[in-house]
């Protein structure tokens, strides 16, 4: 048996890249209508998700969906396209609650400025404590963009509800989880530019042990990088490798809970090496996440059209890779080209930030979005989105997926329905 540490990275290749097609319509997004409503015109909204076991399952409590979303003023940054550009300079995380998972109340902050060991809040998870009725873990990226630091993160506290609604309390204190460490990920030394952020973590069914995923590079000097036969995958006769593929270093990165879940202690973790690498392809895989469904692993990620390096393209949206053997892998892409669900050309910047669940059900928000019949890269066009986009639904079958369902804007669907309903139970066998 080959340790967690001695195994390779799996490799997002150049060959399985050139295999991204824009507008497929079983891996596309459906256009948004531009008289989208606002969930929050208070607020801007982007990074979503909703509450969850650690096992995976998005949950109710009490009869209430809730949902944290990052957010930002629109007051304070400007309620215009320069003030939705410049909002995570002012972005912190709230919570919403609904009874019906479709209308949203704002709850307010989620955690206490006390918290903040930093000036800004990205990305996570908010976690039901595994064996608590009400004990709470919101994991997300401890932010400062004046110096490029950013380290995943972990506050804790409880959730209360009665008929009127949800609150929180706790939440006062922060403990670092892991930091960049030069060794399996790229840090500030090696990449200016480098990302280390979005945990995600969850009990793998196969060890019963915690495991956070995240968002890295790999590590290395920026720019440094040789594109070998096993990044460059399996090339087309006289297809040349682009310049400033290299600068491609993307990594959907894992550590592994050393300190007591039972007890509440995050604070020690082992750096493993990443599942998967995408050198000289992409350089953000950005919210990673995992789905265990019918004996497989499905890794899923987030990132740009931006982001291809080497002239290599494709769409912002949701990519994936999935595992016969288990969370370590190794992986190989989903549809063969690694691309589940990416924006349409009509729209190319409509929606991001997609997480989907162990269900196949797929939130987002909505980013830009041109007017119809327009040139889709012209910004004088756009209506500005910062609010949720519909919530749609694939289908995982076995290395392939397909898009089935268009539900409401910002809609949750949460596994306490789904278990009193007749489906079968789309959790692994544990």
């Amino acid at each position: 048996m080959v340790s967690s540490n001695a195994r390779r990275p799996s490799a997002w290749t150049i060959a399985d890249a050139l295999k991204v097609h824009a507008d497929d319509p079983t891996t596309t997004m459906p256009v948004i209508a531009q008289d989208f409503p606002v969930i929050d015109n208070a607020l801007w909204q982007w990074d979503t998700g909703a509450l969850r076991r650690i096992t995976g399952e998005t949950v109710t409590f009490k009869g209430w969906y809730v949902m944290w979303s990052l957010v930002a003023e629109r007051a304070e940054t400007g309620d215009d396209a320069a003030g939705w550009h410049n909002r995570n300079a002012f972005a912190f995380i709230g919570y919403y609650y609904s009874r019906n998972g479709i209308d949203w109340t704002f709850g307010g902050r989620m955690l206490n400025t006390s918290a903040d060991l930093r000036p800004d809040e990205w990305s996570g998870g908010l976690v039901m404590r595994h064996g608590s009725e009400n004990v709470v873990d919101m994991f997300y990226t401890s932010v400062n963009t004046d110096v490029n630091q950013s380290v995943p993160s972990v506050s804790s506290g409880t959730i209360h509800a009665d008929d009127s609604g949800v609150w929180f309390e706790g939440f006062t204190a922060t403990t670092e989880m892991f930091s960049a460490d030069g060794l399996h990920y790229a840090n500030a030394s090696q990449d200016p530019y480098f990302d280390f952020r979005d945990p995600h973590p969850f009990i793998n069914p196969a060890d019963g042990q915690v495991y956070c995923l995240f968002e890295g590079n790999v590590p290395g000097m920026r720019g440094d990088f040789v594109i070998t036969d096993r990044e460059a995958g399996h090339l087309p006769p006289g297809y040349t490798v682009g310049e400033g593929a290299g600068y491609g270093a993307a990594a959907i990165g894992i550590a592994r809970l050393v300190s007591s879940y039972a007890q509440g202690d995050f604070s020690r973790w082992e750096m493993l090496p990443a599942l998967v690498t995408a050198l000289g392809v992409n350089d953000q895989t950005e919210r990673p996440h995992v789905v265990f469904r019918n004996g497989l692993t499905y890794l899923f990620t987030i990132s740009h059209h931006s982001t291809y390096t080497g002239g290599l393209e494709g769409p912002d949206g949701v990519y994936g890779f999935v595992s016969r053997h288990g969370i370590l892998g190794p992986y190989t892409p989903l549809n063969s080209s690694g691309l589940v669900l990416g924006n349409p050309s009509a729209a190319p910047y409509e929606t991001y930030s997609h997480f989907v669940d162990p269900m196949g059900y797929v939130q987002s928000f909505i980013d830009t979005l041109p007017a119809p019949g327009t040139d889709p890269q012209n910004p004088a066009t756009y209506r500005i989105g910062g609010t949720l986009a519909p919530t749609v639904r694939i289908a995982l079958e076995d290395d392939r997926t397909f898009l089935t369902e268009v539900h409401d804007y910002g809609q949750i669907f949460a596994f306490d329905e789904w278990a009193a309903s007749d489906q079968p139970d789309p959790r692994p066998a544990t």
